[in-house]
């Protein structure tokens, strides 16, 4: 399983800490303590990537800031397991069935998305 490291550049001032990633033109997040920021970082970092994936997107990849001076922290990440999360993310389907179906089911206490999710998996041979 592949684990990346993405930096992220973390600085202080009177309000807290501030975090920007070096690769995410949108990655900002902020803390009241050093370690609540790199927890925000973390969970900032985890949301990115699931978007980037979900939509479509590729991951840039990792660089490293050119500016020394910078306090430079590198968040790990583990795009395999994001991947996962997306390509089995539940979607909201509406369907139409006849209504004395419907009773039976209701009745029998039916978990219609599960006979639905074995339905098309024995459909279409899976």
């Amino acid at each position: 399983m592949q684990r990346i490291f993405y930096p992220c550049e973390i600085s202080q001032d009177e309000e807290g800490y501030q975090v920007q990633f070096t690769d995410f033109p949108e990655g900002f997040t902020d803390g009241d303590s050093l370690e609540e920021a790199i927890t925000n970082a973390r969970d900032l970092l985890g949301a990115l990537l699931f978007s980037y994936l979900k939509h479509g997107k590729d991951l840039p990849s990792a660089t490293v800031p050119e500016d020394s001076s910078k306090n430079v922290y590198f968040i790990e990440a583990w795009p395999d397991l994001i991947r996962d999360k997306v390509s089995n993310q539940a979607v909201k389907k509406t369907l139409t069935i006849p209504k004395w179906l419907n009773d039976i089911a209701e009745e029998r206490n039916v978990n219609f998305s599960a006979v639905l999710q074995r339905g098309i998996k024995e459909y279409c041979g899976l």
